[in-house]
């Protein structure tokens, strides 16, 4: 497998980025012990990986997304000798057009509140952030072709908005689903009447992934524990493996939904470097549940440069 790293404006010509893995890494800049960061694109096809710096005003702590054919960078923490603490948040945000590579990153209108490491996700040209680190305000919405931010429609109170697993869109009933692994609740915001209704007062908490694949809400805990709940009965559903999952993945991996009734699972092996991943494909059986099936014996390897030592998938 080929570990090449591809740096080409023309590399998305007859591909869609949404094919690809996404990735924000943290990289070792020069020998002054600075650090820098940069987008990655992962081509589980070819086994290759396109890299285009990041703006270089990007503050750490950063969440990034994916929203039509730009890539925004969000929020972080920045060096403030002034302040007790020595960091602040900040409330950035920068752009970056992947039709136009040429033209760079550009600094845009920012958010209305500061946030560092803020859950991210865009739906039908806006972009929703919700606060995981203790803002001043829950969540803000930005409407791109506005090019304004507004603040989310306030919460019930029954969500505690410091410990929220990472909101996953479900775009076929125009809604975001919010989970509080502390109550165990989940929530649904409904983006185009911006309102909230609670769908399950108790389900499985999924922390860093989940995903959606017809009508069906997969969440994933270690240990290859992969948990279905069906959004239309609104029940949970058995899960039967055809044969043994191939490997032991780490604590935070992470839940790809590529299309085709496929899931993929991955992670970041530190020790040799390098992006990991398992496609396996689902399906209902016959007993109203569900079959899931690995595709290949043995993780799919892309590897990066020995300078990579964080890495935060979007």
């Amino acid at each position: 497998m080929s570990g090449d790293t591809v740096d080409s404006s023309s590399y998305f010509d007859g591909r869609e980025p949404d094919e690809l893995i996404r990735a924000l890494v943290k990289k070792w800049q020069g020998t002054d012990g600075e650090t820098t960061l940069c987008l990655h694109f992962i081509d589980l096809e070819s086994n290759k990986a396109f890299i285009k710096a990041m703006p270089p005003d990007a503050p750490s702590n950063s969440t990034a997304v994916s929203c039509g054919n730009h890539v925004y960078v969000i929020g972080g923490i920045c060096e403030n000798d002034a302040n007790p603490s020595g960091k602040y948040d900040v409330n950035d945000v920068f752009q970056l057009d992947l039709k136009d590579l040429e033209r760079g990153w550009r600094k845009t209108t920012s958010m209305l509140f500061p946030r560092s490491f803020p859950h991210v996700l865009a739906a039908e040209g806006k972009i929703y952030v919700f606060e995981c680190m203790g803002s001043e305000s829950f969540g803000e919405v930005y409407d791109i072709s506005g090019d304004i931010w507004e603040p989310l429609s306030p919460p019930p109170k029954a969500i505690d908005i410091h410990v929220l697993c990472v909101p996953v869109l479900d775009s076929s009933r125009s809604r975001i689903l919010v989970h509080c692994y502390a109550s165990g609740t989940l929530y649904a915001y409904y983006y185009d009447h911006k309102s909230w209704v609670c769908l399950e007062q108790k389900i499985c908490s999924w922390f860093d992934s989940a995903a959606i694949v017809d009508n069906v809400l997969y969440t994933y805990i270690y240990n290859c524990s992969l948990e279905a709940y069906n959004l239309v009965d609104k029940k949970h559903l058995p899960i039967k493996w055809s044969s043994e999952f191939p490997v032991v993945e780490p604590p935070g991996s992470t839940l790809y939904r590529p299309g085709n009734g496929k899931l993929i699972l991955g992670w970041v092996n530190n020790l040799h470097r390098g992006f990991e991943c398992i496609r396996f494909n689902i399906w209902c059986n016959e007993q109203g549940g569900i079959h899931a099936a690995a595709e290949h014996q043995s993780a799919i390897t892309v590897p990066f440069p020995e300078y990579i030592f964080g890495i935060w998938f979007f």
